[in-house]
């Protein structure tokens, strides 16, 4: 009877697991089953994961807020001067004043001999009549050491000399000399002026003088005595003349990386 009751007993056991089973409710040796979102493995493994991902995530931020890997940081500079922290902006400042050194002269003189092509870059205007349409060039003829002569030809017409000449104290005049074709001077000639102060770099402004602001008057044209005129050259690349005043532009810009035949002697001046 003894042994019956515990094979009974062991039955009822077993029958009660099959049961709780088929209920879906968990054996009682079973370990609870995780709430909905929480990895299975109870508590102590979620914290586990969580310290791993933290950790993970640790490292992913270390590694993007630090700098580049040293030969990619080498490439960088290699690249870019301007990202070596070993740069000295006082040589930089320095090497740049070298290249700007001189004055309008001193840019114009590598080009003694040479002539060149250029084109209205201004709005046209019905006062560009007399350029519009012609072959300009200008040709550095004259070279000295205080003075550069360049005859400005418009098509046919040699009657265009800008004459530039240093006066002391740093600073530069330009005069026009305007001639005849029989070598005489024109009644509108050697107008111009000097700049007001030394000019910086290879830009020089010609602010009009007394003698020119006379001479217009004298011409019936007294809307020119407000006139300046600029001269810039950026070396290897272009000189620019401008001439300007109230609702007055006129530019032309030669392009000094191409050099053209030159052109005849300008009327008179003697030839070479």
């Amino acid at each position: 009877m003894l042994q019956l009751s515990k094979l009974s007993a062991g039955a009822l056991m077993g029958a009660s697991v099959l049961v709780l089973a088929a209920c879906g409710e968990p054996a009682p040796s079973d370990p609870p089953p995780a709430p909905p979102g929480e990895p299975a493995g109870g508590a102590s493994e979620l914290a586990a994961q969580q310290d791993e991902a933290a950790m993970e995530g640790g490292m992913t931020e270390e590694f993007t807020e630090g700098s580049m890997e040293p030969d990619t940081m080498d490439d960088v500079v290699a690249d870019d001067p301007a990202a070596d922290p070993m740069a000295d902006p006082l040589a930089d400042a320095a090497e740049t004043e070298v290249l700007m050194d001189g004055d309008l002269l001193d840019a114009l003189r590598p080009y003694c001999g040479q002539s060149f092509a250029g084109e209205i870059t201004s709005e046209p205007t019905e006062q560009d009549a007399d350029f519009a349409g012609h072959d300009l060039v200008m040709h550095v003829r004259s070279c000295e050491e205080d003075e550069i002569q360049v005859p400005f030809h418009v098509g046919d017409n040699h009657s265009r000399t800008w004459v530039i000449t240093r006066i002391g104290e740093g600073n530069l005049r330009l005069k026009h000399d305007h001639r005849e074709e029989d070598g005489s001077e024109d009644v509108l000639t050697q107008y111009g002026g000097d700049t007001l102060s030394p000019p910086m770099g290879w830009r020089a402004e010609f602010p009009a003088d007394d003698f020119s602001k006379e001479l217009f008057e004298e011409q019936g044209i007294p809307v020119s005595i407000d006139n300046t005129w600029i001269m810039e050259v950026t070396p290897e690349e272009t000189f620019v003349y401008t001439l300007t005043r109230p609702n007055r532009h006129f530019e032309v810009t030669f392009d000094l990386t191409e050099e053209v035949d030159t052109p005849p002697t300008p009327w008179g001046y003697e030839d070479d």
